[in-house]
């Protein structure tokens, strides 16, 4: 089969909403949009009520679906998808005729968000037409990603074997390689490898993604290779697969791969080649590796120090080498964030060396060094009584909670059920929501059926609090007691024959899995505390705007390292869209703390409000490219039942914020993309562990 140039055939909705790079000359000149009548405003208004509800109503869906406005059609596919229910595949395929080209853009990006299996001759026959627009075929491509079938990955290899290299192609291509690299099965690397010499550096760095992801020691020579690119974004991902199993099982070897990781060290261009080098390095067990990681527990740059002591942690006590050095590091003088990062190494490596460190870390002014004093303290168990008294009226409430559950399990040394079941009991009593949660997470190893009663009485107290995180901690330990013994779940259904609230549900579901369908249904539809007025608001103000063309709303987040100004995506992410811009007029977006920061991947805030509400997952078909503004949901996060299972699908999760050191395409179809960063990157790229979010604000139109 022979792939020839395709025409380009952009439409401006379908430019709007695709964010892979179009390169120069690319795109055609866009086209008039027809205007929304009174009546079309009002079907969009339908839309986003049935969205925040997750009502999947099918006759309103199938009506939009027909509507004359091509607009109206491209966001009846988008809520399909979105609703995330199988009986929108059959309203997708009668959407396949469509001549609007970024209305069928959306229905093929739909069909691989539904992972309609059916579909994939039909998506097939797209991607390889030379007819099909570039925006349809880069969807397609990219179902394919989604669907993930040993079909779609041959289908992807043969695509990616005879695809001729051309500008105009050069977004199928990206996206074929992020697909398959997303596939389950290992195969043929020719059709990879093919690409990694290709003059675009977008594509280069996505072959070298789907090499590294596909974890084949195959392609260990080819990524040595890589290391060696011109561009930094391919460098990286290159060094990030160098790591030591796979490279001892490649006809290479370890030892030639880390040589090449030691040479990377030196790589003053780029601190994200450092930083993975540095990780990969962790994962080779020999003795000069270990010691160049000891040497960078010294680095001036966080992310390689912060690297270099997560690289020596992973190995175990077969890093005893570094006791001392990690000990030092731990002392006031260095870095927070690396403090931190060394002391959860020291424990790792040798556990008993790090109580005296923990116990002196327990009262640091860093809230980031407590939080990793309270990790290591916990695990000490008997041997971290002192510091743990030291820390349990800890200000910080997640903190807090952690603390309390190793301080009650203390009496778990006394093997008396009578006495630990005494000390649950009391702390069940308190006020502190804390307190109780750590109660729950206390039990969760040991607890039996004859605790159920005990622990229904403390989730009927938690359902009164603003924090969930005792509710979340009971049902929890009730999951615990229903795989070790059964009965667990029964009597919570028992308790509370209709689930108390959304947040219930999805905690249900993610512990008891399909029992929380027969017991409950399927949750839908959601409860939500949007009135007709706000979604009418939340159309004429935000979406018809964006629509007509208008700049889009600009935030500028103040943070401890500097001011950074994103963009929002109001035209595919309303609700999200509104709900950030009412936090912020509110005042609610100050002393926000990044909880989460992982090097060369991720800043993450932690979640604005005590009681912040389920936010609606609005997937769109931008992509989460560097720079990004999105968040995270917790679909497929059941460990229990992994998969998009009742109480693990969309909508389960709180707005906490992310901003992006690297594009993310394994998370793509999953997470929402809010916005993208327009100035400031520099300053996310110097964020720390325990930075913050000093406030937010709304930029007004031409100011810089």
């Amino acid at each position: 089969m022979r792939f020839h140039t395709r025409k380009l055939i952009f439409a401006a909705a379908a430019a709007a909403v695709f964010a892979v790079p179009v390169r120069a000359g690319a795109q055609a000149p866009a086209a008039k949009k027809p205007p929304l009548s009174a009546g079309d405003i009002t079907e969009i208004i339908a839309l986003e009520k049935l969205e925040d509800r997750r009502d999947f109503d099918a006759a309103a869906l199938q009506r939009i679906a027909k509507a004359q406005h091509p607009e109206l059609r491209r966001r009846a596919a988008l809520a399909i998808a979105r609703l995330y229910d199988p009986r929108g595949r059959e309203l997708l395929r009668a959407m396949r005729h469509e001549a609007d080209t970024a209305v069928l853009a959306t229905v093929v990006w739909a069909t691989g968000q539904l992972v309609d299996t059916s579909a994939v001759a039909w998506l097939d026959s797209l991607l390889t037409n030379a007819k099909t627009a570039v925006g349809v075929a880069t969807e397609a491509a990219g179902a394919f990603g989604k669907i993930r079938t040993t079909d779609t990955r041959s289908r992807l290899s043969a695509y990616l074997s005879n695809a001729v290299p051309t500008p105009e192609n050069a977004p199928i291509v990206s996206e074929a390689l992020l697909s398959i690299g997303r596939a389950r099965e290992r195969g043929d690397m020719a059709p990879i490898v093919r690409w990694a010499t290709s003059k675009d550096d977008e594509i280069r760095w996505r072959a070298a993604w789907a090499l590294v992801r596909n974890r084949d020691p195959r392609a260990i020579p080819n990524l040595m290779a890589l290391t060696d690119d011109p561009s930094a974004e391919v460098r990286y991902w290159a060094t990030r697969g160098l790591t030591g199993p796979r490279a001892d099982s490649s006809t290479v070897g370890a030892v030639p791969a880390r040589a090449v990781l030691l040479g990377l060290l030196r790589d003053e261009d780029d601190r994200r080649v450092q930083t993975e080098a540095v990780r990969a390095l962790g994962t080779h067990d020999d003795g000069a590796s270990l010691i160049q990681l000891i040497v960078f527990l010294d680095a001036e740059d966080p992310w390689i120090a912060v690297s270099a002591a997560e690289a020596i942690g992973s190995r175990g006590d077969k890093a005893r080498a570094a006791v001392l050095q990690l000990a030092n590091t731990t002392l006031p003088g260095h870095n927070a964030w690396v403090r931190s990062a060394a002391l959860k190494a020291l424990a790792d490596v040798w556990l008993s060396d790090a109580m005296i460190p923990a116990a002196r870390m327990a009262k640091d002014t860093s809230l980031t060094v407590r939080i990793a004093a309270a990790e290591v303290l916990t695990r000490l168990k008997v041997g971290g009584r002192a510091g743990l008294a030291l820390m349990r009226n800890e200000p910080d409430r997640s903190t807090r909670a952690k603390v309390q559950a190793a301080w009650i399990a203390l009496v778990d040394s006394i093997e008396n059920p009578v006495v630990r079941r005494a000390a649950r009991k009391t702390a069940f009593a308190s006020k502190d929501v804390a307190v109780r949660a750590g109660a729950a997470r206390s039990m969760s190893e040991w607890a039996n059926a004859s605790d159920i009663p005990m622990l229904l009485d403390a989730f009927s107290v938690a359902l009164k609090d603003s924090a969930v995180i005792a509710q979340e901690a009971v049902v929890e330990t009730l999951a615990d007691i229903e795989t070790r013994d059964g009965k667990a779940a029964l009597a919570f259904f028992a308790r509370y024959p209709k689930s108390p609230s959304d947040i219930a549900y999805g905690l249900a579901g993610r512990a008891f899995g399909p029992r929380t369908l027969a017991a409950w249904g399927n949750g839908r539809p959601v409860r939500t505390t949007r009135s007709d007025a706000d979604y009418k608001r939340i159309v004429e103000t935000l979406i018809v705007p964006a629509y007509n063309g208008a700049a889009p709303p600009r935030l500028r987040w103040e943070t401890t390292r500097g001011p950074v100004d994103t963009e929002l995506h109001p035209l595919d992410v309303p609700l999200a869209t509104d709900y950030l811009l009412q936090l912020t007029a509110k005042g609610a977006m100050k002393r926000i703390r990044f909880d989460r920061v992982v090097p060369n991947f991720v800043a993450q805030q932690r979640e604005v409000l005590i009681d912040e509400p389920l936010q609606r997952d609005e997937i769109s078909r931008s992509r989460l490219v560097r720079g990004n503004l999105s968040w995270g949901s917790n679909i497929g996060n059941a460990s229990r039942f992994p998969g998009r299972g009742p109480g693990a699908a969309y909508d389960t999760g709180p707005a906490v914020y992310v901003f992006a050191h690297t594009p993310q395409p394994h998370n793509e179809g999953d997470f929402a993309a809010l916005g993208r960063i327009i100035n400031g990157m520099d300053a996310v790229d110097k964020m720390e562990l325990g930075d913050y979010v000093k406030s937010v604000r709304v930029l007004k139109p031409g100011e810089k």
